[in-house]
């Protein structure tokens, strides 16, 4: 589904990532670990091509991006990259909601206007999205009425409205308290239990144990190690990784 070949990430003269590669099968839940600022996140957003990268190649659903050593990408690299965002789902650590919008318009906009919905199939989908998530209560509110858990809810919403073959997902619950925490993962476990293809960044070390069927481990814009949960949780093979666990695990 996803594909990640030799990638290499500089920001100037910092070389953030050199030779990642990164493989996630159709229907696989893969978790990204490892210490803040060792290329996690960068490397979900290359994959939906928010950033540009400088060699290496990433291919998702048989769609291939290339390196683009240019400000701008071509007419072809940019039709790549907007049909790349067709077919995945993405949810940051904000939420990203239009404070003007309530619920229910924040989640058919991009169905309307991006894959030419009409307004009235994509409401009947959006409140049985919301519905799935426990917050048809909700679909009259605006953000601004909601608490972070409801809105990072309403972000996961507004992504599977587009019908995503695979769904990304940033530290979704960085910014929120942990009982809003568990409301955001345990509609993620959901997904991961009906078969969506799903990778996630988290330093949520119980909920990947949980849901992954596998880890992977990164260090210094390196995958140091990679494996079943189990595996890399209770009998980790490299020392770096060892230590990392030992210190987030505390």
């Amino acid at each position: 589904m996803i594909s990640v070949r030799d990638l290499y990430k500089s920001f100037g003269t910092n070389t953030l990532f050199a030779g990642v590669s990164l493989q996630v099968e159709k229907g696989e839940a893969v978790v990204l670990i490892g210490p803040s600022g060792s290329g996690k996140s960068t490397v979900l957003r290359c994959i939906n091509g928010l950033e540009m990268f400088d060699r290496g190649e990433i291919t998702v659903a048989g769609i291939e991006l290339h390196s683009i050593n240019r400000k701008r990408p071509s007419k072809e690299d940019a039709e790549n990259i907007r049909r790349v965002r067709l077919k995945l789902g993405m949810v940051f650590q904000q939420f990203n909601l239009f404070p003007h919008m309530t619920v229910l318009q924040n989640i058919t906009e991009a169905p309307v206007r991006v894959l030419g919905m009409s307004r009235r199939e994509a409401e009947e989908i959006a409140r049985g999205i919301l519905r799935q998530i426990n917050l048809e209560s909700k679909v009259n509110s605006y953000p601004a009425q909601l608490s972070g858990g409801e809105q990072q809810r309403v972000a996961i919403a507004r992504a599977l409205a587009m019908r995503p073959e695979a769904m990304l997902f940033d530290e979704p619950t960085s910014s929120l308290d942990p009982e809003m925490a568990g409301e955001v993962l345990s509609v993620i476990r959901k997904l991961v239990e009906d078969g969506m293809t799903t990778l996630i960044v988290t330093h949520e070390m119980g909920f990947a144990r949980e849901v992954a069927d596998r880890v992977v481990v990164f260090d210094k814009g390196t995958i140091i190690e990679t494996g079943p949960p189990e595996d890399i949780f209770t009998n980790p093979k490299v020392p770096r990784t060892r230590e990392f666990l030992n210190r987030v695990l505390k």
